[in-house]
């Protein structure tokens, strides 16, 4: 029987010099058929830590507040806990724990540094993030100037107090690295995390966007139909933003804008209250107003992006443990995907 070394050779410096796949945002951690389970694991163990962060910061300001006499034993034994500015700083630090805490899985699982969560082109990229705000930072100005203009905070100009004062300075510092936090967990590591489980990049794109959307809706605990309708928006356009940038600036600068602009005239005002308010008829076909913004501002971002000509693919970071794989549609070549990984043929 006769080798013909030749093509054998060939195939190996074919192989050894192939340009190895370019990737969307939500395909390049894919793994392979046969490592389903660092997606899944890395889903799990990001929520556990996250909750564990949750209750760690939320349990030390309740014992503050408690110590301080803004709460109170009988007050909690009943299961009322007030937004004070101890509770809302907790809750916000613990959001913006989910970036760390989503590099660090990312890297665990996946092997891939943890810059890569936030763009393809491994950091983040602030002269884009720059640029898009001259078009969010307006639009989002007035439209909650027109809402506070059709609703005031029902606080009024007497309801500003000291307690209300620490709760602006908290928004001012610590609500962008809540909405970042947000963007990295869900439209990060979660969407990307269910991306790693399918060849196809689009079916990565769907599979990850919906099931990232619906976590989110879920963590606002809204009994409110329309609110959650909202929330379920919100998640799917950021998300097609992050595909269509290539990276998580959109969605942060859109998700900060929003929270930022809509929070700082509730809590200088004094209606605390309203912040976390979302029980059934909370909501209302007012979240339309939004919605539409979110569906025009993604139509918007993703023409510029593409004028600017924003890298929105680009060659991923080997998985920990793999060989890139080659594209979905690639014609399949047994003895190069042998040589490529021998454990996903």
């Amino acid at each position: 029987m006769s080798i013909n070394t030749t093509s054998m050779i060939t195939t190996l410096t074919d192989v050894a010099t192939a340009v190895p796949p370019q990737r969307p945002y939500h395909h390049a951690l894919y793994a392979g058929r046969r490592q389903w389970w660092r997606g899944a694991l890395s889903i799990v163990v990001f929520l556990v830590v996250f909750l564990i962060a949750n209750v760690v910061l939320g349990g030390i300001a309740i014992a503050f507040d408690v110590f301080t006499g803004t709460a109170t034993l009988e007050d909690l034994g009943a299961g009322i806990v007030a937004i004070t500015p101890a509770v809302f700083l907790a809750n916000n630090l613990a959001l913006a724990a989910c970036i760390p805490i989503g590099m660090l899985v990312q890297w665990a699982f996946f092997g891939v540094r943890p810059r890569f969560l936030s763009s393809v082109e491994g950091g983040l990229r602030w002269r884009l993030l720059g640029r898009f705000a001259l078009v969010v930072v307006p639009v989002w100005l007035i439209y909650v100037a027109v809402l506070f203009a059709i609703e005031p905070p029902v606080g009024g100009a007497g309801g500003i107090t000291g307690s209300a004062i620490a709760l602006t300075i908290i928004v001012l510092l610590t609500t962008p690295l809540q909405a970042a936090g947000e963007e990295y967990g869900f439209r990060g590591l979660v969407a990307r995390s269910v991306g790693s489980w399918f060849a196809r990049p689009l079916v990565a794109l769907v599979a990850g966007t919906f099931v990232s959307s619906i976590f989110f809706s879920i963590a606002h605990l809204a009994a409110d139909p329309w609110l959650n309708a909202y929330y379920l928006a919100f998640g799917i356009t950021m998300s097609i933003l992050a595909w269509r940038t290539g990276g998580l600036e959109a969605a942060i600068l859109i998700h900060a804008t929003n929270n930022l602009f809509l929070l700082l005239p509730t809590v200088l005002f004094g209606d605390v209250g309203s912040i976390f308010e979302r029980g059934e008829g909370a909501g209302g076909a007012v979240v339309l107003v939004p919605m539409a913004m979110l569906v025009v501002t993604i139509v918007v971002l993703s023409l510029w992006a593409k004028r600017l000509r924003v890298v929105r693919e680009t060659v991923p970071p080997p998985v920990r443990g793999t060989a890139l794989a080659p594209p979905a549609d690639a014609p399949e070549e047994p003895a190069a995907q042998a040589i490529l990984d021998p454990r996903d043929s």
